[in-house]
């Protein structure tokens, strides 16, 4: 699935070819599957701006009209000069761009993604689900601190994932964020000293700089950018699909299933 490096990765993207005024637009037969809210048509709208906000790409028209992406488990937005004819392409957008046609689509061949075509307020209020961008000045120790008091008997991984809370973070990221932190992902809120949660934010900032740099982390037949090219975070893991953990390069890495997803860890540096 997309994380915020990835899905910030597309957001810059997208932004290369804005602002785009909609000509055209075609929607599969089962687009009715992804496309959950149908405030308006954006037919001959402007895409002003695209911004992410924490695992979701927003969407500025205009007109005050908003676009809400979530890119599920294989979604992803594609810029081509041609039309997209691929299979599974669900949403297609074509415009005058710079003097040349260009096409933005939205290709997902398992469907889990959503999208909400939503006037401002109906997206003000849909917005209210997601917690603190992970990548934002509000991620600091007293947030933490914050969730440690009111959450003590959460364990730290699967917390990780909880949108409402740690937007932005998936399953690769809550691993990595916990292995560079030094933290066993079982370890509960209560039991994380203060420079246990200032090696988070520490641990948090390294994965997500070193993903986006990378234009992302592309597992097999997984995520690809808006151009359709794999990225390269998977050369930045420590413990993710990891045989030996990359920090102390000796011992071997440990997979367990917490709520259902897969977790990786180092017994050795990870206490």
């Amino acid at each position: 699935m997309p994380e915020l490096p990835e899905v910030e990765t597309i957001k810059n993207q997208i932004t290369e070819v804005l602002p785009m005024r909609i000509d055209k637009v075609y929607f599969s037969k089962v687009s009715s599957s992804i496309i959950k809210t149908r405030d308006f048509s954006p037919l001959n709208l402007v895409i002003e701006k695209v911004v992410r906000q924490g695992k979701v790409l927003r969407f500025f028209l205009s007109g005050d009209k908003r676009i809400i992406s979530g890119l599920g488990m294989s979604g992803g937005w594609r810029i081509s000069r041609e039309p997209m004819n691929v299979k599974h392409t669900h949403i297609q957008f074509s415009s005058l761009v710079k003097g040349q046609e260009t096409y933005l689509a939205y290709v997902d061949p398992r469907r889990f993604g959503v999208a909400h075509f939503f006037n401002e307020e109906n997206e003000a209020q849909w917005l209210t689900r997601l917690g603190v961008d992970v990548s934002t000045d509000q991620f600091t120790l007293e947030y933490l601190l914050t969730l440690k008091n009111k959450f003590p008997e959460k364990k730290i991984k699967p917390f990780l994932l909880e949108q409402n809370y740690f937007a932005g973070v998936g399953n690769y990221m809550a691993s990595e964020i916990c292995a560079r932190a030094l933290i066993r992902p079982s370890r509960r809120m209560k039991t994380l000293r203060r420079l246990d949660l200032e090696n988070i934010l520490v641990a948090n900032k390294i994965v997500l700089d070193d993903a986006i740099t990378t234009g992302g982390t592309t597992f097999s037949g997984g995520y690809a950018d808006a151009f359709g090219e794999k990225g390269a975070g998977v050369t930045g893991l420590v413990v993710f699909y990891q045989e030996i953990c990359r920090l102390c390069e000796v011992t071997a890495v440990k997979k367990v299933v917490m709520l259902q997803r897969g977790t990786y860890y180092c017994p050795r540096c990870q206490v």
